[in-house]
């Protein structure tokens, strides 16, 4: 099907210096990439990912009573032994979030 219809768009220059410089390694120009998302809102009727907040629920905090709170908390761990090593915490969420 030919290309005929034209999409401006505004957004972040390091949004958009990384986003292309990510899909040259996928061989993908940014026209490509933004095709192929349209294609898949289509295909499944609306955004084709979860959009969710990419940190897990824990150590998002919306004041500074609640920073204070969680900080505590985690030293609480901390001297109670509740640790568990960085290759451990990075294969966890690996697992969960695949990154």
């Amino acid at each position: 099907m030919p290309k005929t219809e034209t999409l401006h768009i505004r957004v972040n220059e390091n949004v958009k210096h990384n986003a292309e410089e990510t899909l040259e390694l996928l061989g993908l120009s940014i026209s490509e990439a933004v095709n192929m998302f349209l294609c898949q809102v289509n295909l499944t009727g609306g955004i084709p990912f979860d959009i969710k907040i990419p940190a897990p629920e824990r150590v998002i905090v919306r004041s500074e009573e609640e920073l204070s709170q969680k900080l505590s908390e985690a030293m609480e761990d901390v001297k109670n032994g509740r640790t568990i090593s960085a290759e451990e915490a990075f294969k966890r969420l690996e697992e969960k979030y695949g990154i």
